[in-house]
């Protein structure tokens, strides 16, 4: 590979890859053959950067790449100046859930404690964030006195007035009155000489922003603040976010929410229809101009969509919208609507990408790469030949192959046609759901 990989990022990559999960980092070396995919998806990050909203589904089988893409994703926008919140749906988390659990509220507080922007790629990047903002007004109010030399003096003074300019451009918006008392909170805090009084003040409004109040009177007696984030209004509050992170320097806010399947699977009706609703109002309020500088990207398996008995497809109202017509010939894809099917990679693409862990591996383990051309097609024929079903996953394909490669660096006497005929190949599982519309 031309460009040198640092040796803990290429050892991230193949322990992730290894166990089946998608490396936090590095994802760039190894992208293949998701090109239209991520340009569509890219795209959205302009309207963003404008000041608009957008909403995607990104759906694939378990396996296919889906994950893999929303990363990359992730990983491109963070190191653009973005920041991006993401958070995996499960038994304990969902859009909204009820009087006793607080689902909503639990995927608010997962998309809060992972943060990430630029320096602080694998999340808890928050503190750093309202940090950064606090300091930038200092170097902001050190411009204007150098701008009007004549004018205000006291660097202190001009750059409070400065940070209560930006809490008034959030005050109009729902809950921007109590969002804004939380920034001013966490500014005073910042200003303090104490250094224990600093850290509690910062900690509580902290514990306030990331939902962790339990009531509106806890919140009153601690910070004297009316309201907290709850499992019905957390939305508001991240479309606060994305209008304060502008402020903060940032081009805008994206959230990844995946497993939507957790959803599809609840067993009680009502709730699926609540959530559904709830996704409804998200989708709403990205594409008719509430939300401002946001990027919402759901990710789920084909049935958490399209299954009209339990899947987003049974509630009619999202189902209208989603609806599109489609084509006879499958060379035929259309980026441009609300969801983004992901496709398995061909056998040219999985060569493609199984070459390039080659290469990884045999500079991960400092040695000569042992693998010829000729016996990479060989593992991709054996591999599709060999399998039980004709839909293969890029998970197992990779696990599978990382395998053969760590069996032939202990076992060097081996041939890797030998390793090969010995080696069961572990079958995927999963199976595609068809869209039926």
């Amino acid at each position: 590979m031309e460009r040198h990989i640092p040796k803990k990022t290429y050892r991230n990559i193949m322990n992730s890859l290894g166990g089946g999960t998608v490396p936090r980092e590095g994802l760039g070396y190894i992208a293949v053959g998701r090109e239209q995919e991520i340009d569509s998806l890219l795209r959205d990050t302009e309207i963003i950067q404008d000041g608009g909203a957008t909403f995607r589904f990104v759906v694939g089988d378990y396996g296919s790449g889906k994950t893999f893409l929303l990363q990359t994703i992730k990983e491109y926008c963070v190191k653009n100046d973005f920041i991006v919140a993401e958070a995996d749906l499960s038994p304990d988390r969902a859009l909204i859930g009820n009087s006793t659990k607080k689902k909503g509220l639990a995927t608010y507080r997962e998309l809060m404690s992972n943060v990430s922007n630029k320096t602080n790629q694998s999340g808890r990047a928050l503190t750093k964030v309202l940090e950064s903002w606090v300091n930038n007004m200092f170097a902001r109010a050190a411009a204007q006195m150098t701008q009007n030399p004549y004018g205000e003096t006291n660097i202190e003074h001009i750059a409070e007035t400065l940070m209560l300019e930006d809490c008034a451009k959030l005050q109009t918006l729902a809950y921007g009155y109590e969002f804004t008392m939380g920034l001013r909170l966490f500014w005073k805090a910042s200003r303090t000489s104490d250094i224990n009084e600093k850290m509690t003040g910062q900690e509580n409004v902290l514990r306030w922003f990331r939902g962790e109040f339990k009531t509106n009177q806890e919140a009153k007696k601690e910070l004297g603040i009316n309201a907290i984030v709850e499992d019905g209004n957390w939305f508001d509050y991240i479309m606060l976010w994305s209008q304060f992170f502008v402020l903060a320097g940032y081009k805008g806010f994206i959230i990844l929410i995946d497993e939507l399947a957790y959803i599809c699977n609840t067993a009680n009706g009502i709730t699926r229809q609540n959530n559904y609703e709830k996704i409804l109002m998200m989708y709403n309020a990205a594409l008719q101009g509430k939300a401002e500088y946001l990027g919402i990207i759901m990710g789920g398996i084909p049935k958490s969509i399209y299954d009209k008995k339990k899947g987003i497809f049974s509630y009619e109202a999202m189902r209208s919208r989603l609806s599109t017509g489609s084509y006879q010939d499958t060379g035929i894809i259309n980026m441009m609507t609300p969801i983004i099917k992901v496709f398995p990679l061909t056998k040219e693409e999985m060569y493609v990408l199984l070459e390039k862990l080659a290469e990884i591996h045999a500079q991960l383990y400092e040695y000569e790469k042992v693998i010829t051309e000729d016996e990479m097609i060989d593992f991709v024929k054996l591999a599709y030949l060999k399998r039980e079903t004709t839909f293969i996953t890029p998970r197992t394909m990779i696990r599978d192959f990382i395998q053969i490669l760590d069996v032939k660096r202990q076992n060097p006497d081996k041939g890797i046609r030998d390793i090969l005929s010995a080696y069961k190949f572990a079958v995927d599982e999963e199976q595609t759901y068809e869209d039926n519309d």
